[in-house]
């Protein structure tokens, strides 16, 4: 089958729209804001060690920023759910590249 190239452009171009509309959004909540979790969904980021890091969030309140701190020159964030750190209290990850996904 052959198509002309302003088909194909079309085909490509819907192609990739439709990957976009099924890839989960990243939430990046700034300091003191907050994300609400009806469903549940997953966290992700990069440790002070620089290890990439993933949780699950289970369904309940909200997650929030709770606090950023300096380390060095990079800056990372901690979160708070019900008024305690969330996951632990030694859960931080940076505050440029984190993302929490909604299931």
């Amino acid at each position: 089958m052959r198509f002309s190239l302003p088909v194909a452009i079309v085909l490509i171009a819907a192609a990739a729209s439709n990957a976009l509309a099924q890839a989960p959004t990243c939430l990046r909540p700034k300091w003191t804001e907050c994300v609400q979790f009806p469903n549940g969904g997953r966290h992700t980021g990069v440790s002070p060690q620089g290890a990439p890091v993933q949780t699950e969030v289970t369904a309940g309140p909200e997650i929030c920023v709770g606090n950023e701190e300096e380390i060095g020159a990079q800056t990372y964030a901690q979160f708070w759910r019900n008024g305690v750190p969330w996951p632990d209290r030694d859960w931080e990850v940076n505050a440029e590249s984190f993302c929490f996904y909604k299931n």
